[in-house]
């Protein structure tokens, strides 16, 4: 299986030191340049890591016309990111912004943000919880309201 990703998530399962699932559950994982560009800043969380991890797996997207009509509304990563999905006819995008969520969707694209990467990641036996990966991304900023907090723990079985 393909996925192709944006940049929060790579970020955020970094943190959690969980970059390694990704190539644990998808057969390969790829990342546009702007995907690139906007990981490679030194200062950002967990920089030498994703630099190692992102060797081999930077693909630019050719659909110059998509790319410019999806920046009217996302970010370079986010336009990239999708059009390389339709290109490489990926099995999944991983992305974890509303709007970006929002924009592929409306356009048939098969999503799953980091949260759902841990969910099933559990599922398959590889971690034993979301929990402590979800407090880490909460304290490093990552957006996860209260409700969805718990709606994951409870599909986790981790409610309890």
């Amino acid at each position: 299986m393909l996925i192709i990703s944006d940049t929060s998530p790579i970020i955020g399962l970094a943190i959690c030191k969980k970059l390694n699932l990704l190539q644990t559950l998808f057969d390969t994982v790829y990342i546009p340049p702007a995907v690139y560009d906007e990981l490679n800043v030194p200062g950002k969380p967990e920089f030498d890591r994703i630099s190692e991890w992102v060797k081999g797996r930077i693909v630019p997207a050719v659909n110059v016309p998509l790319i410019n009509a999806l920046r009217l509304t996302l970010d370079p990563g986010e336009s990239e990111a999708i059009a390389l999905y339709w290109e490489k006819q990926a099995d999944y995008l991983l992305i974890d912004e509303k709007r970006g969520r929002a924009v592929a969707r409306s356009g048939g694209v098969k999503i799953v943000g980091t949260a759902g990467i841990l969910l099933l990641a559990k599922d398959r036996g590889l971690i034993s919880g979301i929990k402590s990966s979800l407090d880490i991304l909460i304290r490093n900023d990552f957006r996860i309201s209260d409700l969805l907090y718990r709606q994951l723990l409870k599909k986790a079985g981790e409610d309890g």
